[in-house]
């Protein structure tokens, strides 16, 4: 799948993201990517789960949504999670 890097990027910033703001389980994340692109909710979640499988799991919904934006970018829209102590 040509969407791999794009997969690879997003889970990057998920785990940046969450790093930065002490989150330590995510429950709902939305990502908005190009019309043309491949990455879905099932593949966005297996990808997740597997890089990031302390963040990620059956209680995280994940919703996909689709704009006019240049191919090979996604943008977090927004990560909701249980953060951890601080």
């Amino acid at each position: 799948m040509h969407d791999t890097i794009l997969l690879n990027k997003i889970s990057q910033a998920v785990k940046q993201v969450c790093s930065v703001n002490n989150i330590r389980k995510v429950n709902r994340l939305t990502v908005v990517v190009n019309h043309r692109s491949h990455v879905n909710e099932n593949n966005l979640y297996e990808h997740l789960k597997y890089e990031n499988k302390d963040l990620i799991g059956l209680w995280t919904k994940i919703k996909v949504e689709r704009e006019d934006i240049e191919e090979q970018t996604a943008i977090l829209h927004s990560i909701e999670g249980d953060r951890g102590e601080e």
